[in-house]
């Protein structure tokens, strides 16, 4: 158990507010049908990170007892305080997906969330088939990505972009940065899943509107969630960056790249107000792969 991945590749609150937009109170209904929620079952998540999934599912099916798991301590940490502040009855424990510190046969449903890429697949898959109960499902989902950066990056030639790039161009010498990866093909995926013996493996996938700040049928508070994401997202990668290469800039460039990140935004905010449409948006699409404990 450590912190690497909340410290170097996305913080607990970067997650949160990310899966928030993915998962959100108003479509949970469509989730809970794709993954095979029911009210009263058991239920565990595979790494939890922040513990947004958790604390949807609970939300939208109280009888459901919810348990997340991660291996990062820092995300177990933010779940916990964050479950707090919700009033809500999740359990979280900190482990490793290779070796679930549970019993067998102890829960009726795991899902997990874009994870299983990071984990030894044949490892991941045995254990989850070793805790779920006789009927129980497994469910991977995982986030169809085009081939595109991400929409927050920088792209105009100005001062914000030189320093993100120089910024990263340090950091990404640093060792500590690289994530180690394994299966990547969700096509392999059923695999893995069929020799450990699932049976009745399907996929389903499920599209959502992450981001339209200037359409009618987004409130004003949930275009401001969808703008002020991206800023947390450019905001915790500069920081990441620097604690991957503290001295690629100086102190005085940045404390200026943090200014001019939070000015994009908040001129993007203040276009929004001003009812200046520029249409933009983005569509998530995630695929979901699942199979039953004969």
């Amino acid at each position: 158990m450590n912190t690497f991945w909340s410290d170097y590749v996305q913080s607990s609150e970067e997650l949160y507010q990310s899966r928030a937009l993915r998962f959100r109170k108003d479509n949970m209904y469509r989730w809970a049908d794709a993954i095979g929620l029911r009210n009263g079952i058991n239920i565990l998540e595979v790494g939890c990170a922040g513990g947004l999934l958790c604390h949807r599912i609970k939300e939208h099916m109280p009888d459901c007892r919810v348990t997340g798991l991660d291996f990062d301590l820092g995300h177990i940490a933010y779940a916990r305080q964050k479950t707090k502040e919700l009033g809500l009855d999740c359990t979280f424990e900190a482990g490793d997906a290779a070796e679930l510190p549970f019993e067998d046969e102890t829960f009726d449903l795991c899902v997990s969330h874009t994870v299983m890429n990071f984990c030894e697949p044949t490892a991941f898959v045995g254990e989850q088939h070793r805790v779920l109960r006789a009927g129980g499902r497994m469910v991977i989902m995982g986030v169809y990505r085009p081939v595109t950066p991400e929409e927050w990056i920088p792209t105009e030639d100005c001062a914000e972009q030189s320093l993100f790039e120089r910024l990263w161009e340090a950091a990404s010498q640093n060792p500590a940065g690289n994530i180690a990866r394994y299966e990547s093909d969700p096509r392999r995926y059923f695999g893995y899943l069929q020799r450990q013996g699932f049976v009745n493996l399907s996929i389903d996938a499920m599209a959502a509107v992450k981001y339209a700040p200037d359409c009618g049928n987004v409130s004003c508070e949930l275009a401001h969630m969808q703008i002020n994401e991206d800023r947390l997202s450019e905001l915790e990668s500069a920081a990441k960056g620097l604690r991957l290469a503290p001295h690629a800039l100086t102190h005085p460039e940045q404390q200026e790249l943090f200014r001019l990140i939070n000015q994009r935004w908040d001129r993007r905010i203040a276009q929004y107000e001003a009812g200046e449409k520029t249409w933009d948006f983005r569509i998530s699409t995630v695929w979901i792969i699942s199979g039953t404990k004969a």
